[in-house]
């Protein structure tokens, strides 16, 4: 049980409120996912133009992982005083510009300084929505409401894989991030024209005390620092993997980015056929259920494609199926992380952005070590066991809200 001070609960919205919220939202995901994993195909490519290494471009998924997580103990104090909606549309404007400074990068140090701060203003988008949400809709419906706005994040997800390696192969990589500047641009105003603040929301002022107390709310709660650990063991697990695809792919089989580009939007795919069937998933398997069979699905998922004997195209059905087990387990855990906390929402849901993209950012590190120490099949299998053990572990450790016994 939390021992974080209960909120009021709120007046029950308008289900058109709902929809639009979740639409508008949904584009705002849409965007920030379209140009976080838009990098992923274009590792060789970026490699070959900048004459570095294929470790040191994948490096750059971990500076934008890691200026995301360092980014969040700011952001969500910010979000809970002046409103979560303003603090969307202001990042999303933000990642706009960025996006557009990544096409004058000269040089591989402008380019990943520039991802870097991108990282910071992507941190302001996604784990504010989940907030912002978790705000709106009861706790009985919370993982499924996120579950629909999970489908239009994934989207972009896939958007921002499958077309950066099209984009970059007929046009140059630089137009990827015209597209993505001008993906983020049409978000933000959808926020500022579309979605109003709540009228009755409570907001303390912006302050480092008023942020520490929100902090300690969060903390109050036992569950916190549990759910915070497993879900940075999860996300280095999980997303180690994505910076080296593109190169493992072009090795066994001599494909190129676009290629790659399909593979890494197979999880965005698995991660639509959760989000449709998050209802049923939630109403008969229950939370600790899906956090087992999570693991299971994403240990087989990565064993398989350790067998390099495969076609390449058959990885985007073992991407789909990586996809779906992640959002079994990463969907509870994002349920469960809206109820740390309700009198301090946007501080916990950006603990928990945090701690995944800790995760996040030394999910390659740890792939490219095991690269180097077991062969790609070997380092594969290492990650694919760690995943299912996760899995296994997760209703051992953890008390997940709704589960059954």
């Amino acid at each position: 049980m939390s021992d974080a001070p209960s909120a009021p609960p709120p007046a029950a919205p308008s289900q058109g409120s709902l929809n639009s919220l979740i639409l508008v939202l949904g584009a705002c995901g849409f965007a920030s996912t379209f140009t976080m994993r838009l990098l992923d195909p274009l590792v060789p490519t970026l490699a070959a133009e900048f004459g570095r290494s294929i470790a040191q471009v994948a490096a750059i998924a971990t500076a934008f992982s890691f200026a995301y997580a360092i980014g969040q103990p700011f952001l969500g104090p910010i979000a809970d005083s002046l409103g979560k909606l303003r603090t969307i549309a202001t990042c999303l404007g933000a990642l706009a510009l960025l996006s557009l400074a990544v096409t004058f990068a000269g040089s591989f140090e402008m380019l990943t300084v520039v991802r870097m701060v991108a990282g910071i203003a992507a941190g302001g988008i996604i784990p504010v929505a989940m907030a912002a949400i978790g705000d709106r809709a009861p706790m009985a419906e919370r993982q499924i409401m996120l579950g629909r706005f999970l489908v239009l994040m994934i989207v972009g997800q896939m958007a921002g894989a499958a077309c950066s390696g099209l984009i970059a192969e007929h046009l140059g990589w630089r137009y990827v991030f015209v597209m993505a500047g001008s993906l983020a641009a049409i978000a933000g105003v959808l926020v500022l024209v579309v979605l109003k603040p709540r009228p009755d929301a409570r907001r303390a002022p912006l302050s480092f005390a008023g942020a520490l107390a929100n902090y300690a709310a969060v903390f109050a709660n036992p569950r916190s620092k549990l759910l915070y650990g497993l879900v940075i063991v999860e996300a280095s697990l999980i997303f180690g993997m994505p910076p080296y695809i593109a190169a493992i792919l072009q090795e066994r089989a001599g494909v190129g980015p676009s290629q790659a580009g399909l593979v890494i939007a197979g999880t965005g795919l698995g991660g639509i056929v959760y989000g449709v069937l998050t209802r049923i998933l939630v109403e008969r398997l229950g939370p600790a259920r899906m956090t087992v069979m999570g693991g299971i699905v994403m240990g087989l998922a990565f064993a398989l494609f350790s067998l390099a004997f495969l076609p390449w195209w058959s990885a985007i059905a073992i991407f789909t199926l990586n996809g779906f087990g992640f959002f079994l387990m990463h969907g509870t855990f994002q349920a469960q992380a809206t109820e740390l906390a309700p009198t301090a929402r946007g501080s916990a849901v950006a603990l928990f952005a945090c701690a995944l993209f800790c995760g996040h950012a030394l999910g390659p590190v740890l792939m490219g070590t095991a690269l180097h120490l077991f062969g790609t099949s070997g380092a594969i299998l290492v990650f694919a066991a760690g995943i299912t053990l996760l899995g296994f572990s997760v209703p051992r450790i953890l008390p997940l809200a709704g589960s059954r016994t």
